[in-house]
Formats: structure tokens, sequence, C-alpha cells
């Protein structure tokens, strides 16, 4: 089990009520529980302890205009992020009604919990997701369904709110994922990979809406089997077909002795996502997509970059 994950199941030892009075101490410069903190993190709503804009808004609405319901439900979609939801929602969509030993079963499965969970531990926060409507609990009949969208639901344009979960089980929704993350991106696009994968090239050429974007922008590392003859090969070809459609294109690269970052992002003039290595992707690892906490320097990465 990841340390993400086993964090992740801290979902089902906090209450909502919790989590928000840590919104609270965040914006009123109080002392964060540490269990809380990490969750509020882990969701982008905290950064360093400090909110983050999403958890600004959220501050505003539990606490300063008071509308509990509307704060329930904003805190829940903010943690659809978390693997535990993320395994329901994803491996859930279209089964209908589970019986809820089955979804722990699932979770464990996943190690989305630890090992010895009960159903009853995970029961307090079911009911809850069913009431901000992240999902459908019946306590009649002790069983859930997912209420996440079909893959192909995001419109172009559309800016999606949660993250999506990479599994070994679904490996050709894990590329529509990418794809959706794609596919509304304008202006000058970003991606930031220290071991960029070429394969990514093929993504962005067949899902760029090419009459919205007016520049692609690649920053990688310098590592030998990143810098090769083949990937330089690669994006030219990738440089040229951008070109015929007026889009310039560029590959940067920012050495290891300067290069300060290691995750990936691949974002535009206004939203930004960590995004796994496109290998990940590919190979089905574990992994996830998900709306970065704070936009990169990019400008800074580009500014020092060796162009390739």
């Amino acid at each position: 089990m990841s340390d993400d994950s086993t964090d992740d199941s801290l979902l089902f030892n906090l209450t909502p009520k919790e989590l928000l009075e840590g919104i609270r101490a965040a914006g009123s410069g109080g002392t964060l529980n540490a269990s809380v903190e990490f969750l509020l993190s882990r969701c982008g709503l905290l950064k360093e302890s400090k909110l983050t804009d999403a958890g600004l808004a959220l501050f505003k609405l539990a606490w300063v205009m008071r509308k509990e319901k509307e704060a329930n439900q904003a805190l829940a979609q903010a943690l659809r992020q978390l693997t535990p939801i993320q395994v329901i929602e994803q491996e859930l969509r279209g089964l209908g009604p589970v019986p809820e030993d089955g979804v722990l079963d699932l979770l464990l499965h996943h190690r989305a919990v630890p090992a010895g969970t009960s159903v009853a531990h995970i029961r307090p926060t079911l009911r809850w997701l069913n009431s901000t409507d992240v999902l459908v609990y019946s306590t009649k009949l002790k069983a859930v369904r997912s209420l996440a969208p079909a893959p192909d639901a995001a419109l172009a344009g559309e800016v999606q709110a949660i993250a999506a979960m990479i599994s070994p089980r679904t490996p050709f929704l894990n590329l529509v994922k990418l794809r959706r993350v794609i596919r509304p991106l304008k202006g000058t696009i970003w991606w930031a990979d220290p071991h960029f994968g070429v394969r990514a090239l093929e993504e962005l050429a067949e899902q760029l809406d090419l009459d919205a974007v007016t520049e692609v922008r690649i920053v990688s590392g310098d590592a030998e089997n990143v810098v090769t003859s083949r990937s330089l090969k690669e994006f030219e070809r990738f440089r040229e077909e951008m070109e015929n459609h007026n889009i310039r294109s560029e590959w940067r690269v920012d050495p290891k002795d300067k290069r300060d970052w290691h995750d990936r992002w691949l974002a535009d003039d206004k939203v930004a996502w960590n995004v796994p290595p496109i290998n990940t992707l590919l190979k089905n690892d574990y992994s996830e997509i998900s709306p970065a906490a704070e936009r990169p320097p990019f400008d800074e990465w580009w500014s020092r970059g060796t162009p390739r």
C-alpha cells in the first residue's frame, strides 16, 4: 500500500465537521490537527498550512456565509479525488447497487483502506457522501451505487472539478481520463515532466483543440533516455504538424544541476493538472490525475531551459 493510499483512508476516521473546523482554523491562524491538515492538503484546499484559493472559497462558504449544506457539498466534491472515493466511483460505475460488504472488499483489494477495516467503520462516511450526492448509499439495502459520470461525459471547454484515479483495472479509461484533460486546454499549453516521453506527443496531436491552442511548450530533464535522437526526431515531426495549424511548438531542457522540481504538470493559461508519466498510463500502473494545488513557475523553468 502506498503512503498516499494509507493516509487517504483517514477519510473514514474524520468527520466533515472536523474537516470544516480545520478550514476555519487555517483561515483564522489556528492550530490544525495533523490528520485534518493532511487530507485538506491532499484535496488542494491547503498548502503549507495555508488556504489555497479553493480553500478560501470553502472558508467563506462555511464560516462567513454560514451555508452549511452548500459547504458540505463543496467539501465532498473536493474529497472525491481521494483514493477510496475514486475506487468506488470508477470500479462501481455501471454496476448498479453493490452490497456494502462488497464495497469494503473492493477497497481492501485496492489497498485503499488498512487491513482489518470493518463495514461499520466506513458506514458513517458513506452516509455523509450520500447526503452530499457524491454517491448513493441505501441504509435499508446496505448497498452503494456510483454516481460518477460516464468517461465521455465531459464537453469541450469543461473544467473537471475532480481527480481521476489511474488503475491497472481500467487500462482504456486511463487514457480517456488524460484525453479529458487535454481537450479543453486553450492558449499556451505546458507539459512539464523531467522524464517526458514522446508518446505524449501523440496524445497532444490527436486531442488538442487546434483552433483554441496557440503554442505548445514542453519542459523536460536532461536524462540520457529523454534527450535522445529518436525523441528529437519525433518532436520535429510533431512541430511540423503543429505549424500546419499555425501553432508554435518548442521543447526545452532544464538541466539536473539547476532543476528544483520533480513532479509533472499539464496546463494551459488558466488551469494546471498534476499528471503521471505517460508510461504509467500505458503500463496501467497505479497513479492519479488531479488539479494542481498551485500553479508551478513554468516561465522560470522555460527561461533557463535550453531549446532542443
